[in-house]
């Protein structure tokens, strides 16, 4: 039962493309939003283990007492090289006392046995790296905007993406989807949590305690994110989501400046935990500042930039047309056009 499961789960990923890091350690929790590759990441680092083994906590199949029973015996025998335990649940599983053992699911976890892995969702690069058809870059960079950057919806054809992401949506948020789909409309946007209460009560019994839970969790999750004013961290935050093309899923309005700043921060967020923003400057993290300034022309900018503050900060323009630097008040400003900069090029 469990180990023909195990199996059919391992040859199921052998073919899988390598993401641009691994995991190393004995005992990994890898965690983070639904779809962004946790599991993917885990059979790859095993598939040249011999005794290795697979276990889907969700799976319908392997009620909880099937599961202790093979823990047990796992724990008995050491057999096993490493064990790969899926949508973990550490209140309800014990640990196997094996030297290698790989746990996910979307929370961090305070088992300080295990070191903590964050999976993120595909940055542009990994994107462009998984294609197999030679496309050209800019077309990539179409599908990468329009259709986000989850790992999984590489192999589902364009004409089905609406369907499964709406799909997805449901099965994540359930009876609360409705409170998603209005935060996706603040994509990008100033907001704190009384404000967002005070919309959704209009139309929504719910209670205050219940949406300050609710963002908190879905925070943990890695689901959405808001990000404080550089300032002062008590003004509204700005919200962005993990997957920057889901407000096009759930809603016929487009912000396309609101989705590539979602689709910035979330590069920065691979190397950088401690991101902000301010009233003149997008994104601020590491003593660098970033404007994002998609279809102005070089004197737009220009105007734009002697206008504002540059608080000793690095200063870069991202475009989705221009390269180049300019000088600005004894300043030199980089322009970069995403896909430069999402390259490190």
């Amino acid at each position: 039962m469990l180990l023909e499961s195990s199996n059919i789960k391992k040859r199921q990923f052998l073919h899988l493309f390598p993401r641009r890091f691994g995991i190393k350690g004995s005992k990994i929790h890898i965690y983070g939003p639904p779809k962004s590759g946790k599991t993917c990441i885990a059979l790859h680092h095993i598939k040249d283990i011999k005794n290795s083994f697979y276990i889907d906590c969700n799976d319908f199949r392997n009620k909880d007492e099937l599961i202790k029973s093979y823990l047990l015996k796992i724990s008995m025998e050491k057999k096993i090289d490493c064990l790969v335990l899926d949508n973990m649940d550490f209140a309800k599983f014990f640990l196997p006392a094996i030297e290698n053992i790989i746990t996910i699911n979307e929370y961090k976890t305070k088992n300080l046995d295990f070191a903590n892995k964050a999976i993120l969702p595909l940055s542009f690069e990994e994107y462009i790296s998984f294609d197999t058809q030679n496309l050209d870059i800019n077309h990539l960079f179409d599908s990468f905007l329009n259709y986000g950057n989850l790992p999984v919806t590489l192999n589902i054809k364009d004409n089905n993406k609406l369907d499964f992401k709406q799909q997805m949506l449901l099965v994540i948020f359930k009876k609360y989807i409705h409170i998603f789909i209005l935060l996706c409309q603040f994509q990008g946007m100033q907001m704190t949590i009384n404000q967002i209460y005070s919309l959704l009560k209009k139309d929504f019994k719910i209670s205050k305690d219940k949406i300050y839970f609710l963002m908190q969790d879905w925070q943990d999750r890695g689901l959405i994110y808001f990000v404080p004013h550089y300032h002062n961290e008590k003004l509204a935050k700005k919200i962005f989501l993990w997957d920057f093309s889901l407000k096009s899923f759930v809603s016929y309005e487009r912000n396309i400046l609101c989705c590539v700043e979602n689709m910035i921060f979330l590069e920065l967020l691979k190397t950088e935990s401690n991101i902000y923003y301010s009233n003149k400057i997008n994104l601020i993290c590491n003593k660098k500042g970033y404007i994002i300034s998609l279809f102005s022309t070089l004197e737009n900018i220009k105007e734009y930039l002697l206008n504002i503050d540059f608080m000793d900060l690095d200063i870069f323009v991202i475009t989705l047309n221009l390269e180049g630097e300019i000088n600005i008040k004894n300043k030199t400003i980089k322009i970069l056009n995403f896909i430069n900069f999402a390259l490190g090029e």
